[in-house]
C-alpha cells in the first residue's frame, strides 16, 4: 500500500493485516512497479494525493504494464465518493475507499476486487 502520510499508511496497513493481507508499505510511488515485478503482490491500495504522482495516474501506469492487468487496485483518499468514482474509472482501477470510512470498506472492497481479478481463487 502506497500513502506519503504515515499515520495514514499505519491505519490502512493495520486494517489490511487484521484481514490477514501481507502488507508492503511505502511512502511514495517511487519503487512501486519494483516491488510489484519482485513479489507475488495481487492488490494495491494507493492514496491519490502522492508527493510524487498522483495514485490515479500510478494505478493508470501500472494497468499498462503486464502484472497491472491481473492486480486488484484501489484508489483512497478524503476527496468525495463522487470525485473518487470518478477518478477511479478514468485510472481502471477496481474500487475506491474514503479515508473516513477505511474501518468499515477498506477490506470488503480490496477482497472483492482481489476476487474479480482472480476469479478461481478461494477466497
Amino acid at each position: 500500500m502506497i500513502d506519503d502520510d504515515e499515520l495514514a499508511r499505519e491505519i490502512l496497513a493495520e486494517k489490511l493485516k487484521e484481514a490477514g493481507c501481507v502488507v508492503f508499505e511505502l511512502p511514495s510511488a517511487i519503487g512501486a512497479s519494483r516491488l510489484i515485478g519482485e513479489q507475488a503482490i495481487e492488490g494495491v491500495v494507493v492514496d491519490v494525493m502522492l508527493p510524487d504522482i498522483n495514485g490515479d495516474k500510478l494505478a493508470r501506469m501500472l494497468r499498462g504494464n503486464a502484472r497491472g492487468a491481473e492486480l486488484a487496485i484501489i484508489l483512497v483518499s478524503s476527496r468525495p465518493g463522487h470525485e473518487l468514482e470518478v477518478l477511479a474509472v478514468e485510472a481502471q482501477a477496481d474500487g475506491v475507499v474514503n479515508k473516513a470510512e477505511v474501518a468499515a470498506r477498506l477490506w470488503p472492497t480490496l477482497r472483492s476486487a482481489l476476487l474479480r481479478r482472480r476469479p478461481h481463487s478461494s477466497g
